[in-house]
């Protein structure tokens, strides 16, 4: 993590000449110009030869500042996938200096840039996931693939509207108002630790949230909550702090907050929509207002970031999962139906006879419009287009019979696949279909696709991304 130039300081010289008196410490040119270029191609190599086992992959894709210096933009691109012996992988591949306008346009023409330049299909891309920005949804409209809006950007979305409710903003807002008169006072620091010790409870020092991440308001809120008595006793000691102490009202808001943001904690998308939906945003009796009022905000901005598309997605997604299967759909009928066709679809999409048939059609089309000028170019015109007829319905109905025949494969697989118990919410979905692949190859057609597809757009942070 050091700059080049470290080096070539005095005293990293005068280090080794001490450590290791006859070795010569290569000079940052050394460094710049030949042995980093060098580690970049050795991983480089490494990380093509994995991604050769891609059957097809998903990506990632988000634009970001630096946090130093004068806070350049980049845009990242992240690849995942499931490998020949079933293990999920991902590779930040690339990590762009982004100075140009983020419009659609150009996000678009950087990722198929970056697309091309790692030699991946784009016929092979099952999925992309971004954040909700107009610009991202825009650049990848036209994709063949799916576009999937971040679960972790749609749910900060949904509760930075609860945050915005007139009530529960003001008593955030005197929350940190009051954490920021503790953060700025060294004499408040040391009185509460006084009374943490007086009360017997945890020295834990209060948070300060970032506006822009509802998960450290709800870490500042339960802090202050949770050290509310040794909080107020120091405020109570000074008159000209009394002005930042809560009111019973904004406590009671801040309880209510708390208690309903600390439900997000969970992993797979499609059962953890299902529970937020279904569990923690229905309406109890013993919900105040306030709490109703909160729910009513977050169901509704949920609900219409979901679209039937998406919804197809995560149903089939859950489907393929040995840890849910049909657990959670909401028709499992048409679950099995869209799993069924989106099988036979990878079936047949390497089928040398899918275009063939209409070539030929079209064949006789103009064959029988060009046989009317005579009468015995006329009766030659019959012949071939009947001879053209014959094989274009040959064909048509071999594909046809082919297809029927990888129906009944694919239903025989799903009758097999349901009849096996399903696996703990702990167990790896993978290592079950590196059991069972052999047996059901359709189906983990279908499961190596939809697997892949990582439920949230957070390309750096490994522990943020979950797979649907």
């Amino acid at each position: 993590m050091m700059p080049l130039r470290a080096v070539e300081k005095p005293g990293f010289l005068h280090l080794m000449k001490k450590a290791v008196p006859m070795y010569q410490v290569p000079s940052r040119t050394y460094f710049a110009t030949s042995e980093i270029p060098r580690m970049y191609q050795d991983v480089r190599a490494s990380v093509e030869e994995q991604l050769k086992e891609a059957v097809c992959y998903s990506a990632t894709t988000d634009l970001w500042t630096s946090s130093s210096g004068g806070g350049e933009p980049f845009i990242s691109f992240t690849v995942h996938y499931i490998s020949s012996d079933w293990q999920l992988k991902c590779h930040c591949l690339e990590t762009h200096f982004f100075p140009e306008d983020h419009t659609s346009e150009n996000i678009s023409e950087m990722f198929e840039n970056m697309l091309q330049e790692w030699k991946l299909p784009k016929e092979d891309l099952c999925g992309i996931t971004t954040d909700n920005a107009t610009n991202m949804k825009k650049a990848f409209s036209d994709f063949p693939c799916v576009w999937l809006t971040c679960f972790g950007h749609n749910l900060n979305l949904a509760v930075n509207k609860v945050l915005k409710i007139q009530r529960v903003e003001s008593a955030v807002r005197a929350c940190r108002h009051l954490i920021q008169g503790f953060s700025r006072s060294w004499k408040k620091k040391r009185d509460l630790k006084k009374k943490q010790a007086d009360l017997e409870l945890p020295e834990h020092a209060l948070i300060h949230d970032v506006i822009t991440r509802w998960g450290s308001t709800f870490e500042m809120i339960s802090r202050f909550l949770e050290q509310q008595q040794a909080v107020c006793a120091v405020l109570a000691n000074e008159r000209s702090t009394w002005h930042l102490m809560p009111k019973d009202s904004d406590l009671a808001i801040l309880e209510n907050v708390s208690q309903l943001l600390q439900t997000f904690t969970l992993s797979s998308l499609s059962p953890v929509l299902e529970h937020i939906r279904s569990e923690i945003l229905v309406e109890q009796a013993e919900d105040n207002a306030l709490t109703r009022q909160m729910k009513q905000v977050m169901r509704e901005d949920l609900e219409v970031r979901y679209t039937e598309r998406l919804e197809r997605l995560l149903q089939v997604s859950c489907f393929v999962d040995a840890r849910f299967k049909g657990s959670f759909s909401k028709n499992l009928d048409d679950t099995v139906e869209a799993c069924v066709e989106e099988a036979v679809t990878i079936a047949t999409a390497v089928s040398p006879c899918q275009k063939q048939p209409q070539e030929e059609r079209e064949e006789n089309e103009v064959g029988e419009g060009s046989s009317s000028t005579t009468t015995a170019t006329k009766r030659k015109g019959k012949g071939l287009s009947a001879l053209l007829q014959q094989i274009s319905s040959s064909r048509q109905n071999k594909a046809t019979s082919e297809n029927k025949n990888i129906h009944e494969k694919v239903m025989s697989e799903v009758k097999t696949y349901m009849s096996l118990p399903t696996i703990g919410t702990d167990a790896d979905p993978l290592a079950w279909w590196k059991m069972h692949a052999e047996g059901m190859p359709f189906l983990a057609k279908v499961a190596r696709k939809y697997l892949c597809i990582p439920a949230t757009s957070g390309t750096l942070v490994k522990e943020c991304s979950f797979c649907l």
